[in-house]
C-alpha cells in the first residue's frame, strides 16, 4: 500500500515495497507539514524524474518523525444536490449556490416534477 511507503519514509527506513510508491500521494501527504513542504514542492517541480529517484530523495532528506494528519475529504452531498444538478444542468459550484437559495417547498416541487418524468 502507498501509505506503508509513506510510513517507512517517516520512520527513516527503506520501504519494503518500493514498487507501491505513489509520487502524487506522497507529495500530497508531505505538503501538509511545514518541515517537509519544501521537499514535496521540489518533487512536484521535478515530476519528470524517475520514481526511483524521487523515492531516494525523500528517504534521504526527510527527517524521521511521527507525522499524522487527517486527510481532508469531500463533504457528503445531499440527494437534493444530484436532483438540482440534473434538473438544471449545473456544475458542482453552481448547484451548491442554488441549494442555498432554493426553499424546501421549491425543492419538493422539483422532486414531484422529476417523478412525473
Amino acid at each position: 500500500m502507498p501509505f506503508n511507503v509513506i510510513n517507512d519514509i517517516n520512520a527513516g527506513k527503506e520501504p519494503k515495497n518500493p514498487e507501491k510508491f505513489s509520487p502524487w500521494l506522497t507529495n500530497r501527504f508531505f505538503s501538509m507539514f511545514p518541515d517537509t513542504l519544501f521537499f514535496a514542492q521540489m518533487m512536484n517541480m521535478n515530476f519528470n524524474l524517475d520514481e526511483k529517484y524521487q523515492l531516494e530523495f525523500l528517504i534521504n532528506t526527510v527527517r524521521p518523525s511521527k507525522r499524522w494528519q487527517k486527510w481532508l475529504k469531500r463533504e457528503q452531498e445531499s440527494s437534493n444536490h444530484e436532483l438540482i444538478q440534473n434538473w438544471y444542468g449545473y456544475g458542482d459550484q453552481k448547484t451548491k449556490e442554488a441549494l442555498k437559495v432554493l426553499t424546501k417547498e421549491q425543492i419538493e416541487e422539483l422532486k414531484k416534477k422529476n417523478k412525473k418524468e
